[in-house]
């Protein structure tokens, strides 16, 4: 008896440990190019989702598809920690976001379009991902990350959330701070820079993958670190550079 309860959690164990979400190679979340020209991209999301939206669409995942007017799109659940998606289409100004979403605790998973390799959308409260890619940051090696979320207005109600669970732990409106309750953050900032709030978040490894999100005005931006693979060392869109793309922009 002893022995078959052995086995069984020998199975169990090798089984659950094989189930474990991963990056597809050279994926940043990340979709350039000319106006009119075709796309075709691939990424992987950590779990089941149920819907995307992308713009005015809100179109519900079913049997494999997942289109929309502006793209084709398919999907296959790997396993319950895991679902491909492929896309392809036409670059148009019209797409700019594609937000895959789950149950009330799973992580929104976002991809962002730069039709002629520009960021145009400067709604009120829009989160501005161009100073946040690469949204996959492959980080074996390091000990910490920073990441940024930057917000096109100076006084917005915004939402930070940690793991694959979606975990609030810092808003704005109603106030609530549990950093402390997240040893993995390391620092958390936030500056008002040239009508934009900016936040800075460093963080050191949780997981084999973790999951950090900014939430404002309807927007999700994401960002993926993989701690077990090598590739981009750190986003892009340092403190720094950050400034000096913004007074280039002149906004």
């Amino acid at each position: 008896m002893l022995l078959k309860q052995v086995i069984f959690f020998l199975v169990v164990y090798i089984a659950t440990s094989t189930l474990a979400y991963k990056t597809l190679p050279g994926d940043i979340r990340v979709v350039k190019g000319k106006v009119n020209t075709a796309f075709s991209y691939q990424t992987s999301l950590p779990g089941k989702y149920v819907y995307l939206t992308s713009g005015i669409q809100n179109l519900t995942l079913q049997n494999g598809n997942c289109s929309t007017p502006l793209f084709m799109c398919t999907y296959s659940e790997v396993d319950s920690t895991q679902t491909d998606v492929k896309m392809s289409g036409h670059m148009t100004y019209g797409l700019k976001w594609v937000t895959f979403m789950g149950g009330p605790n799973q992580v929104p998973i976002s991809i962002v379009f730069f039709t002629d390799d520009i960021w145009n959308d400067l709604a009120s409260g829009s989160i501005q991902p161009q100073y946040s890619i690469p949204l996959i940051v492959r980080a074996k090696g390091l000990t910490s990350v920073t990441l940024t979320c930057s917000i096109f207005a100076t006084n917005p109600r915004y939402n930070l959330y940690t793991g694959v669970n979606n975990v609030l732990y810092y808003s704005v409106k109603p106030v609530k701070d549990e950093t402390k309750n997240h040893t993995q953050i390391l620092n958390l900032e936030m500056r008002n820079i040239i009508m934009h709030k900016v936040i800075t978040l460093t963080v050191k490894r949780k997981d084999d993958v973790d999951f950090y999100s900014c939430n404002a005005n309807g927007y999700w931006l994401t960002h993926t670190i993989d701690w077990t693979q090598s590739g981009v060392a750190e986003v892009k869109a340092t403190l720094i550079s950050l400034i000096a793309a913004l007074l280039y922009a002149g906004v």
